[in-house]
Parts: structure tokens; C-alpha cells; sequence
């Protein structure tokens, strides 16, 4: 295990009362202890649904009011840093466990449907271990170029195939589409990283390999077994740090992580 101090310094600006939906606590999931925490809110009301029933995310709810609203976030967390598995055999559908299945279907960011047949012919040869997920991995990015801005919201799979670049949300789903194109269950995580710069909240994905979930950052940004997980879902709608309804302006946004 790797002990890791992560923290999240927000600060708005509310022109008048607004809402806020926030994602930015250490998730409580499986090879993941959250420790010590510390969450400071000025001039917001907060509430605290407690974690949701998968994936462990603990979302914290905003009802702000006019003026500058602030939060302040501090936790140590220790994470696994166990090696990826390479030699264990894949499940195919015929023995995959059915909770997994939904994580081998496409969704709006990640069209596996669409690029399995390109998904098949890349890594047809690749035997059908814990080695491939690596393979996908280093693919991506070995032929896509992390270029800040250089897609948006709206930037998908396919779309990042074709201009290979992007950011991490962008490499991260192309290695998820991949991945559920080949059958494997693959979904999005956003995490604190350790050594990421510009620091801030880095999108990765974690793939099942029949045993466990197990993580990959095809940036190559950050040590994998130093990655504190916060929510995981479909694709990158499922795992926004803020969700906001109303005007409440992001004025200040810092994430910095550091070795315990």
C-alpha cells in the first residue's frame, strides 16, 4: 500500500443562490482505505448523501448563497499498488459474471460498437490475458497525443481515433472503447494523481480482468499505484468533479497530491 495526503481547494463566486453537486472525496471501494479527513465549507450549506452503492463515490451537495463560497478538502487515503496480473486468462462472455456486463457496453462517449471492428483487427493477435489490457493501454498512448485543448465536452471515442489527440478524459475513454470493444468490462475513474502536472483531477480507466478491477492511465502521467480513486462510471458524464445549477463561477481550483 501507498500512503498519499490528497487536497482540493475550490473557491466560487455565487451572483445568487445556486447548487452545487461535487465529487471530489477519496472513494471508499476495494483496495482503497480512506484515513483522516478534513472538509471545510464557507458560506454553503452542505449535505452529505453518503456513498452511493457502486463504486463508492461520496458526493457532497452545495446550496450556496450569493457571495464567494469556498471549499477546502484534506484526506489521507492509502491505495494498493499491487502489479497488473498479465498472465490470468480473460473472461469471455460465456463466463463473464453478469454485473460486469453493463461495463462491456457503449455509452455516449465511448461507442465500442463502433470501433470494435477497428478494436479486433489491432490487437487480434494479442492472447487473451491480463497482458492485453496493457496492450490497449500502451496503444493508446503510443498513437494518441496528450494536447491540452485540444478537444471539449463534446469530444468522443471515435472522434479522438480519428484526430489522434487529446486530453486524459479523451485517451481514457478511447482506451475504455477498446477495451468493450473486445469484451473486457472497462469504465472511467476520476482520481487524485500523484505526480501529475499541471496537477489536477486526472481521468483513468480501470478494466476487469475476471478477478479484480485493475487501473491504466494511457497518458503515462501518473504511477498507477499511486492513483486515489473518487468516482468511477459509463464515461466522463458520470464522473464530473462539479455538477453546478445556477450562476456559481469556478474562481480558484487546486488539487495537489503528496506522499504520506
Amino acid at each position: 500500500m501507498t500512503g498519499l495526503t490528497v487536497r482540493a481547494h475550490i473557491d466560487w463566486t455565487a451572483e445568487q443562490p445556486a447548487t452545487a453537486v461535487l465529487l471530489v472525496r477519496a472513494a471508499h471501494v476495494p483496495g482503497q482505505v480512506v484515513g483522516a479527513e478534513e472538509l471545510h465549507v464557507t458560506n454553503a450549506e452542505v449535505e452529505d448523501p453518503g456513498p452511493r452503492p457502486y463504486g463508492g463515490a461520496r458526493p457532497l451537495r452545495l446550496h450556496a448563497s450569493a457571495g464567494p463560497v469556498r471549499l477546502r478538502y484534506v484526506a489521507h487515503v492509502e491505495v494498493d499498488d499491487a502489479p497488473l496480473d498479465t498472465d490470468v486468462t480473460l473472461p469471455t462472455l460465456g463466463g463473464l459474471d453478469l454485473d460486469l456486463l453493463p461495463w462491456t457496453l457503449p455509452s455516449r462517449y465511448c461507442p465500442s460498437d463502433v470501433l470494435a471492428p477497428t478494436a479486433e483487427h489491432l490487437f487480434t493477435d494479442t492472447p487473451r490475458t491480463g497482458a492485453l489490457l496493457e496492450q490497449v493501454r500502451g496503444w493508446v498512448e503510443a498513437n494518441v497525443a496528450y494536447v491540452p485543448g485540444s478537444s471539449d465536452v463534446h469530444t468522443a471515442a471515435d472522434e479522438t481515433m480519428l484526430r489522434r489527440e487529446g486530453v486524459c478524459r479523451d485517451l481514457a475513454h478511447l482506451t475504455a472503447t477498446l477495451l468493450r470493444g473486445l469484451g473486457v468490462p472497462a469504465r472511467l475513474v476520476s482520481a487524485y494523481a500523484l505526480d501529475l502536472e499541471p496537477p489536477d483531477f486526472h481521468a483513468v480507466v480501470e478494466a476487469h480482468d475476471g478477478q479484480a478491477w485493475r487501473l491504466l492511465d494511457a497518458t503515462g502521467l501518473a504511477p498507477i499505484g499511486t492513483l486515489a480513486r473518487i468516482v468511477t462510471g459509463r464515461d466522463a458524464a458520470e464522473i464530473a468533479w462539479g455538477t453546478t445549477e445556477g450562476p456559481l463561477a469556478v474562481d480558484r481550483l487546486e488539487v495537489s497530491v503528496s506522499r504520506t
